[in-house]
């Protein structure tokens, strides 16, 4: 019973990585909506992002994470690998997943939970939905590796 509990937690990170992973080659490839949520900006009256992500570093951040969503689905059982051993599936499983950790802790200003500048509409987009799923991710990754 709990391996197919943890097959199911792995297939929903493995698809919110591929949904992240779809809105990403989105705007690569010239979408719009949602993109000015999508990066932190200055706070003030003025909200100016911080940075411009052109599409080949929005493409890498998409393969990125379908890479994730790959070795999570190894990790899960879901296809196999003649190329990694089981350790370095679990090491990159667990990179993930502490990837995700820092990500959701953040950089103390303009991301994550503890970040100063939190009313800027990032940051509040940031406070209730990306910083949570960046540590359920990372979450639902510890589950599968270590229970």
């Amino acid at each position: 019973m709990f391996n197919s509990m943890k097959s199911i937690l792995a297939l929903i990170d493995i698809l919110i990585l591929a949904f992240i992973a779809s809105i990403h080659f989105y705007w690569a490839f010239g979408g719009r909506r949602w993109n000015k949520l999508a990066v932190p900006s200055s706070s003030g009256s003025q909200q100016k992002p911080l940075f411009t992500p052109g599409p080949l570093p929005t493409i890498a951040v998409a393969i990125g994470l379908i890479c994730f969503a790959w070795i999570l689905a190894l990790k899960a059982g879901f296809i196999n690998s003649s190329v990694l051993s089981d350790s370095a599936i679990t090491y990159g499983s667990m990179g993930i997943a502490a990837i995700f950790f820092l990500r959701a802790l953040g950089e103390f200003n303009y991301v994550g939970f503890f970040k100063k500048i939190k009313q800027t509409e990032f940051g509040k987009k940031d406070t209730l939905y990306y910083s949570p799923l960046c540590l359920l991710i990372s979450f639902i990754i510890l589950v599968i590796n270590y229970f």
